[in-house]
């Protein structure tokens, strides 16, 4: 806000203007992250090389002979952290690489049980592991189904790897529902974990905050670039007796007329 002093007939008054910034402010910050993934690219670029010279060796190591236990241990550690190197450097150039976005007209619902099918078996879990509630129904969406796919496996190896504990292996619920009038759908991803302490929300989306210590912190920043790019906002949401929650709005198309009644919900 910004204030001037204006004579009155009455004594001085005020006039106030009030200037919305929040557009200068998205723009920058875009700005920044666009210069961020430029130069985080040539980094990673740099780092590739010599970070798989680092895990080649420590494999052929593993495999001498006769090596104490102390050293084996050595060898793990490396494998465990250039593992984790690669990961962020994987994630660096994803983001670099991004391509615009290929809008089309997607059944959200076949595309939400295919990818679910393919995570339980590249994870080897049981389908209890990774519940489907979703329309029976098909439902047409506007969206790009390889980023939104890359999206929420993002959001699901993160529901994996921050909702264990010792003794709790994670459940992950995909939920589907119609939100606002039916125009757009609402896909959670859910976990029964402890959920995201309420001081640390504010920065889960910036790039390379992480809570966990094998965490990249780019998975969640990568995640909302990638549903950014296809005009589905992704957000934190509070819902009972859950755990973390992240929302997908995705757009109804347009030739899907809405549901008459409230969609009849499949537990798969």
């Amino acid at each position: 806000p910004q204030f001037v002093r204006l004579p009155g007939v009455l004594g001085e008054a005020t006039l106030i203007f009030l200037e919305d910034t929040s557009v200068v402010s998205r723009r920058a910050r875009d700005l920044a992250q666009a210069s961020l993934a430029r130069l985080s690219a040539s980094i990673a670029h740099e780092i590739r090389n010599p970070l798989g010279a680092l895990s080649h060796a420590s494999q052929l190591l593993g495999e001498s002979p006769d090596l104490p236990a102390q050293d084996l241990r050595l060898i793990e550690i490396i494998r465990n952290h250039t593992s984790r190197m690669n990961d962020i450097v994987e994630n660096v150039l994803k983001l670099s690489r991004r391509e615009r976005a290929q809008i089309e007209q997607t059944n959200v619902t076949d595309w939400l049980r295919t990818l679910a099918e393919e995570f339980r078996l590249e994870h080897r879990l049981p389908e209890a592991r990774v519940r489907i509630e979703a329309p029976r129904s098909g439902i047409e969406v506007l969206m790009d189904p390889g980023q939104l796919q890359q999206a929420v496996t993002n959001l699901l190896d993160n529901a994996l790897r921050h909702a264990a504990t010792d003794n709790h292996q994670p459940t992950i619920t995909l939920r589907l529902s119609p939100i606002r009038g039916h125009r757009e759908m609402a896909l959670d991803i859910i976990d029964d974990g402890p959920g995201i302490p309420l001081e640390k929300r504010s920065q889960i989306f910036e790039p390379f905050f992480t809570t966990h210590k094998q965490g990249s912190g780019l998975g969640l920043f990568l995640a909302r670039q990638l549903c950014d790019a296809n005009q589905a906002p992704l957000e934190y949401v509070q819902i009972p007796n859950a755990g973390a929650c992240f929302r997908i709005l995705l757009r109804r198309s347009g030739s899907d007329s809405p549901l008459s009644q409230p969609a009849e919900l499949a537990n798969l």
